[in-house]
């Protein structure tokens, strides 16, 4: 009975934990550049249960949330009429922000401001105290031709490697490698992507989520009365 109550403790953890990553898309659906979140689950330790005949049988114990993926999946494009705002045309580039610690972040919306600097001089901001950089790596000055601001637009060899850190950005990390210039990247003035939730897929799978969670409780208890009978008799 051990077995089971566990078994059934860690599938609805599980599900738990999708039920979140689900809920966490559906409350970006209206954030623009925002990129989707799916779940990998993966099987815990297998137990041999030797039979009497040559083979042996496998009993799982159940399973856990063992990796989130985000897909870098292109968002449709929206009309704003703002000339500060920007849309990505490819699914695998991304603008450069320089926050206020010194540290590039990278991210898909292009919900940009105007910031003035220490120096006086007013530069493209990220709307956070963040100043968004150029082709060069560099700060952008803000002209009174705002159609030629010469935005930097990146991308990585390995967009999976890239770790969410909050706030609509990434990070880049060993796995993603380096940030490096996009060559001949389009990007539309005036426009803004939209988030690339599905908010039907994510509302199946919500629903998906909690028969499961409400089916593994359900064994949870279950088990839990039947080692009480267990006990009371001994």
């Amino acid at each position: 009975m051990l077995a089971s109550f566990y078994t059934a403790a860690t599938g609805a953890i599980a599900q738990q934990n999708g039920m979140s990553l689900h809920a966490n898309n559906i409350a970006n659906v209206s954030t623009s550049g925002y990129k989707a979140d799916e779940g990998v689950f993966s099987d815990l330790l297998y137990t041999n249960v030797h039979s009497d005949g040559n083979d042996s049988l496998k009993t799982g114990h159940g399973t856990k949330l063992g990796a989130t993926d985000t897909v870098f999946q292109q968002g449709s494009l929206k009309d704003t009429d703002r000339s500060l705002d920007y849309a990505l045309c490819s699914d695998k580039t991304f603008f450069a922000v320089r926050g206020t610690d010194g540290t590039v972040k990278y991210t898909r919306c292009g919900a940009f401001t105007k910031s003035v600097g220490q120096d006086g001089k007013t530069y493209l901001s990220d709307g956070s105290g963040g100043y968004v950089l150029d082709g060069s790596g560099n700060a952008i000055a803000v002209t009174d031709d705002e159609k030629k601001l010469g935005i930097g637009v990146y991308t990585f060899k390995n967009l999976d490697g890239l770790v969410k850190t909050g706030d609509n950005y990434f990070s880049a990390t060993n796995v993603s490698g380096d940030a490096y210039r996009a060559e001949n990247a389009e990007i539309k003035q005036a426009c803004l992507e939209s988030s690339s939730t599905d908010m039907a897929s994510e509302l199946s799978n919500v629903i998906v989520s909690e028969r499961a969670f409400g089916f593994n409780a359900k064994v949870v208890q279950m088990s839990d009365e039947i080692m009480q009978t267990v006990n009371s008799l001994r």
